[in-house]
């Protein structure tokens, strides 16, 4: 009897050895999973939304470097990859710690990078693409307000600030639903109106500013063809109206580049210069009034150099050009701060200077003063 009793508790502790090492694998084979779970999301919070964000306008504005990093992280730690890429190159060393953390793993940061990008363009699907090209159409046309909604959204919010400026009450009472849009959560929107800029920015850069710079003076001199063209991009794949405009044909036909462009992407084009043309006109508002005021009162007494320069703004960077042309040369030298906006951006100082020139403080438009009177 006893070694019956002594059989069965030893084949009892056998039975809870067994349930014990048959329940402790799979709660072991468990915790491996949950532990790296654990370990991922700690190399998350090791990166910073901040340096996500960051890293992620980076490569919104860079297109070509993202595709390449999305497609083969590893390239970030690939010298030579970095030094045929100065714009990533400076980036991360402007950038320590975003560095060293792509550094250390890049798959797992282009992960979390990507897992951004993705939550953002959600949050962008909130809002639609036209509120957000209408507003940055606004932002663009409005470079103080943008600059100060810029830093603190929460000023589109402000009663007393909105009413100071006449320009965003009216968009916000004409667009309800951006205003809701932005009320609701100003932070958010800003973002958002941001994430579109760059990538509006990025899809310029795929046509050069010179390009863009030509035809929108071409569109600024033939204000007929500028306002069909604006209206239905379409026209300028119609052989039909460029024939009936030889200027527009023949411009098209002399900058092959600019044709090439328009044909495949009418559109797209269109849009991109829209956006050159105003933030043209922003940097015409940055100009002083009273730089403008100058320099187009000596254009209008110095008709023979006003005309030279409108057809080619560049000549007033030409020092042989300038040295032919001592009252030029001499205002030049007594106007320090007209060279410099000349310098910096000729087409766009002359057009303005030119404009403010051709119209008085009423509106009215003052002849040149060779012009001859109209017969």
């Amino acid at each position: 009897m006893r070694k019956r009793r002594l059989h069965l508790i030893n084949l009892l502790g056998l039975l809870a050895l067994c349930a014990s090492l048959w329940l402790g694998t799979p709660a072991n084979g468990q915790t491996a999973p949950a532990q790296d779970n654990v370990r991922a999301q700690d190399q998350d919070n090791d990166t910073t939304r901040g340096e996500l964000a960051r890293f992620d306008q980076f490569l919104d504005s860079h297109r070509e470097i993202a595709d390449q990093v999305r497609k083969d992280p590893s390239l970030v730690n690939n010298e030579e990859f970095l030094e045929k890429h100065p714009a990533l190159q400076t980036f991360l060393q402007d950038h320590q710690g975003i560095r060293e953390e792509i550094k250390e793993n890049p798959s797992a940061f282009m992960r979390q990078e990507n897992r951004f990008d993705r939550r953002e363009d959600e949050r962008d699907r909130d809002t639609t693409r036209g509120e957000l090209a209408r507003f940055d159409q606004f932002m663009d046309s409005h470079r103080e307000i943008a600059e100060q909604l810029r830093k603190d959204p929460s000023l589109i919010n402000n009663e007393e600030f909105v009413k100071k400026h006449p320009a965003l009450q009216t968009f916000l009472q004409d667009h309800q639903g951006i205003r809701e849009e932005i009320r609701e959560n100003p932070n958010a929107f800003m973002r958002q109106e941001d994430r579109f800029d760059r990538r509006e920015d990025g899809r310029d850069r795929d046509v050069t500013r010179g390009e863009l710079a030509r035809f929108d003076q071409f569109m600024d001199s033939h204000h007929e063809i500028a306002e069909q063209v604006r209206k239905d991009p379409s026209l300028v794949n119609n052989q039909e109206f460029v024939e009936k405009h030889p200027a527009l044909q023949a411009f098209l036909q002399d900058h092959q580049g600019i044709r090439e462009e328009m044909r495949e992407n009418p559109n797209g084009f269109m849009r991109q210069e829209n956006r050159f043309d105003r933030r043209e006109d922003g940097m015409d508002r940055d100009t002083t009034h009273a730089q403008l005021a100058s320099f187009g009162e000596f254009l209008g007494s110095h008709s023979n150099i006003a005309q030279q320069l409108s057809k080619d703004p560049a000549l007033v960077k030409n020092q042989e050009y300038v040295e032919n042309h001592p009252e030029l040369q001499e205002y030049l030298k007594a106007h320090p701060g007209v060279q410099e906006e000349l310098k910096e951006n000729p087409q766009s100082f002359i057009k303005s200077a030119q404009r403010f020139n051709n119209n008085s403080d009423r509106g009215v438009k003052t002849p040149m003063p060779d012009a001859k009177p109209k017969q």
